[in-house]
């Protein structure tokens, strides 16, 4: 042995003589007789020794472990190959492994392969190695420790030397201070979750800065903390849309945990609350469902269950249950699923596999949920709209506090005293503006008004009139804060959560003179803006006209409306009193369009959609019912449904209101260039790619896609030309994002200077992007789960059978190409119905689609879950 400086060759060669005997103790003493450095701490010296005693018994050696995936033999050959493929088990890597369900840390030491299935063997925390399969690793942590102590640690299952041992000892410890560190982790839960039922979000930097972990990769501590919090998924529910780039984990209130902990503390000691609860719950579902058997064509309504009461037992269940409705990615091990299965099953009451469908269904029966109330939009199972507020004062609140010079005082619950831009309000007078939408549009955002240019009447000057909130609504005020976290209205089919409140910007509905952002266009034969202007202004004399109607007295050209189980409740349009100056101003807002579009057209631009179905619902909002669970609800009746088919393309009076919302987004951008002030832009690029295949697409001439930006870059779908850009600003009523484009370009007539910098739109803007992606599918997920649960009503109604039967066959196209879905072991290929207007999966063909082959096909299963789907198979004879 050479000599150390803490060792000499002879104590070491004595020491390790001792220790091979077993005499742990005696080695620790020769080992450290001589060092420099003062005696180490007793529980320090108590760590190794037992480090050192569980390291030198040779009865722990080797361990195999078990597999700890209970899962199919296909399922963990699939897991093992995929951690094969993506992750790199080298020696010194940091893992996590589970045996019997008991998660173990430990650094791998070598690799081994049994019966050509790939092993390691792993120093574990407590010194011990095991022998276990790849694919038990939970998590990986890779170059941990550097390959010189690994090798240091050496190979055999017991040392033969002191410095094996010595190396094996610092490793454990090095585990042991990690593993130790996000151990604190349980600390930190009880500071990110200061609110009994409040959800709170934290980032992973923010849990390692909390955790303290100290090492010199700061990457591994962030890897390592993430890993941590995905396992602790009964605190920490991961950010299921937008996580790769807001690194986001919601952290679930005091009160969720506590009851997650009460209940599987009684189901694991077999209480028999338990039982209880489950034979309470079906004499309550037996009582309601005698309730309700006559009242199926009765209107929607609620009332509490009378003689039907729940006790505290059932409160804590039924809130458990509702907590399990969480959307977690299957990526994440969701803790609630084998407490519900065994809950539910015991039931006796539902068939097939317990998923979110079924729990959903059991609260409906149980009198909690109303039956129309879907997932995706039932606030319990979306962290993210009951999240708090992060402590940080977003940008856009912050800012305000340097650049307003009218009201520097105003407080967080103060409106402007006056109009601050009322000295520059320009009066369009008698001006005739037209705001036409659908019947029960809920928030009318804009109107469009139109003159002849004075000096060349071929040139038309298009106006539109947008509803302006910030004349009275300031950056600094809590409605604004809270259209902030909220970043636009959610229209939902039984109900709606507005962004502002109702009194903001509906003067014109009562017939009142109404402030507006006016952005207006000179538009010339070519369909070119040549003159824009951006003004305050004030309308009197505003028009509330209805898509349909307008179309029907003008005679426009259908949107392709379909309607495949038959037209029940859509009003017939009603052709409205239309004045001869009424029918000129339309009929020049239709040329305005025309020239728009044949502009367009005039370019390599395309545009492409698919139809898609649209529920038109009646009453609105439906009922609720309470939820402080005292007592069970009876729901009656349902509400009547409309299920029509749209074209993916507006036409007529739609397409007027589509065309002039994007001429005035476009000036909108136009006045940002001109003033050098920074709004947020959209921009899309042409594709690049085979020109043969772009020409016949251009012939198809059939829109998707776009990115934030702030420079007024080309957006070719739209036609918007480089240098000119695209920012949205006609909808401040419902989008976050167009109340700071207001204030920006309010603040530059005033003042000619940007109310925010550059890196302040940009913080803002970042954060209102990551919601609206996961708003985009909240809603989506929501018509999709109504538009299913009407086709399945349906079925089961018996209507899909006789001579007109909807859905018993069908065609479908192809849209992507096949995939392999592990959890069930087939190739599916995702369709377009375009007869329902809506996405599903075929399962069963023999041979795999052209992307854009029409397949014949039918319903095999509609699933209900938090995340929809509608399940096809191909039709008999044919592939």
């Amino acid at each position: 042995f050479r000599k150390r400086s803490t060792l000499t060759s002879k104590n070491v060669t004595k020491a390790t003589k001792q220790a091979l005997n077993g005499s742990a103790l005696n080695f620790l003493k020769a080992a450290t007789s001589r060092r420099a450095r003062p005696v180490p701490a007793k529980t320090r010296r108590a760590t190794e020794l037992r480090l050192v005693n569980s390291i030198l018994d040779e009865q722990c050696f080797p361990a195999a472990v078990e597999n700890g995936f209970q899962v199919s033999p296909m399922m963990a050959q699939l897991e093992e190959g995929i951690l094969d493929r993506s992750l790199a088990v080298s020696p010194g890597t940091l893992v996590e492994v589970r045996w019997k369900s008991f998660p173990l840390i430990g650094v791998i030491l070598r690799e081994v392969h049994n019966e050509g299935r790939n092993g390691v063997q792993t120093l574990m925390v407590d010194g011990r190695i095991i022998t276990h399969l790849a694919h038990d690793i939970l998590y990986a942590v890779p170059k941990f420790i550097d390959p010189f102590h690994i090798k240091r640690c050496g190979v055999e299952d017991t040392p033969v030397n002191s410095k094996e041992l010595m190396a094996r000892i610092s490793v454990a410890e090095k585990v042991r201070a990690f593993s130790k560190s996000a151990e604190g982790l349980f600390n930190g839960y009880s500071a990110l979750a200061p609110d009994e039922e409040a959800w709170a979000s934290v980032t992973v930097a923010e849990a390692a800065k909390l955790l303290n972990v100290q090492h010199l990769d700061h990457n591994l501590v962030l890897h390592a903390v993430y890993s941590r919090l995905m396992k602790h998924s009964q605190m920490f529910v991961v950010d299921s849309h937008n996580f790769l780039s807001s690194q986001t984990f919601y952290v679930r209130p005091r009160a969720q945990v506590d009851r997650f902990d009460r209940v599987r503390q009684l189901m694991r000691t077999s209480s028999p609350r338990v039982k209880q609860f489950a034979m309470r719950a079906k004499e309550t579902i037996a009582e309601l469902r005698k309730m309700s058997t006559n009242f199926k064509n009765h209107a929607p309504s609620y009332s509490p269950a009378m003689n039907l009461a729940f006790t505290e037992d059932d409160q804590l269940f039924i809130r458990f249950f509702l907590d399990s409705l969480v959307d977690i990615r299957s990526v994440q091990t969701d803790p609630y699923t084998p407490l519900i299965c065994d809950i539910i099953k015991g039931l006796g009451l539902y068939k097939g596999d317990v998923d979110s469908a079924q729990v959903r269904q059991f609260l409906v029966d149980l009198g909690v949920l109303p039956p129309w109330q879907d997932i995706a939009s039932l606030r319990e199972a979306q962290p993210a709209l009951t999240a708090a507020t992060p402590k940080a004062i977003p940008p856009v609140v912050k800012g305000i506090t340097k650049s307003v010079a009218t009201s520097p005082d105003l407080g967080p619950d103060d409106l402007y005293p006056s109009d601050p831009l009322e000295s520059i309000r320009h009066d369009f007078g008698q001006l005739t503006v037209y705001t036409i939408d659908d019947y029960g549009a809920q928030e009318l955002d804009d109107g469009i008004s139109v003159e002849r240019d004075a000096s060349d009447p071929s040139n038309l000057w298009v106006h539109v009139h947008v509803a302006d909130p910030t004349s009275i609504l300031p950056p600094t005020h809590t409605i604004a804060r809270r259209a902030c976290d909220a970043t636009h209205t959610l229209y939902f089919h039984h109900s709606s959560r507005p962004m502002l409140p109702d009194s903001l910007g509906h003067a014109a509905l009562n017939g009142k003179p109404e402030n507006v952002m006016t952005f207006s266009a000179k538009v010339d034969s070519n369909g070119d803006i040549v003159d824009y202007k951006v003004r305050p202004g004030i309308v009197r004399n505003v028009r509330i006209l209805k898509y349909d109607d307008v179309d029907a007295a003008m005679s426009f050209d259908s949107n392709d409306t379909t309607f495949p189980f038959g037209r029940t409740m859509e009003p017939t349009p009603t052709p409205p009193n239309l004045t001869i100056a009424d029918i000129e101003n339309i009929r020049l807002l239709d040329l305005f369009s025309k020239r728009v579009v044949a502009r367009r057209l005039s370019t390599s631009t395309f545009s492409y959609g698919l139809r898609r179905a649209e529920l038109n619902v009646s009453p609105k909002p439906l009922p609720v019912g309470a939820v402080d669970l005292i007592q069970p609800g009876l729901f009656l009746g349902g509400p009547q449904i409309s299920y029509s088919v749209r074209g993916p393309m507006p036409s007529g009076s739609r397409q007027i209101v589509a065309e002039a919302a994007q001429v005035a987004n476009r000036v909108a951008s136009l006045f940002g260039r001109d003033h050098e002030i920074p709004l947020m832009r959209r921009s899309l690029a042409a594709p690049v790619g085979n020109e043969e295949v772009i020409a016949d697409l251009l012939k198809l001439r059939d829109k998707n896609g776009w990115v934030d930006f702030f420079d007024p870059a080309e957006h070719w779908t739209l036609g918007v030309a480089e240098g000119e850009g695209y920012t949205r600003a006609t909808s401040p009523l419902r989008r976050y994002g167009d109340l700071v484009t207001h204030w920006q370009i309010k603040h530059a007539l005033l003042h000619n200077e940007p109310l925010f910098s550059t890196s302040e739109m940009q913080t803002t803007f970042n954060n209102i992007g990551a919601k609206e992606h996961r708003w985009k599918w909240l809603e989506q997920s929501h018509r999709k789960w109504w538009a299913l649960s009407f086709v399945k009503r349906w079925k089961e109604s018996g209507r899909d059978t006789g001579t007109y039967n909807s859905v018993k066959t069908m065609i479908g196209r192809v849209t992507a190409r096949a995939r392999q879905d592990i959890f069930r072991g087939t190739w599916v290929q995702e369709v377009h119905i375009p007869y329902l207007g809506l996405f599903g999966i075929l399962e069963g063909a023999e041979v795999e689609q052209e992307i854009g082959a029409e397949v014949a096909m039918t319903v095999d299963k509609i699933m209900l879950t938090a995340h929809p789907m509608l399940r096809l198979k191909p039709k008999h004879g044919y592939s």
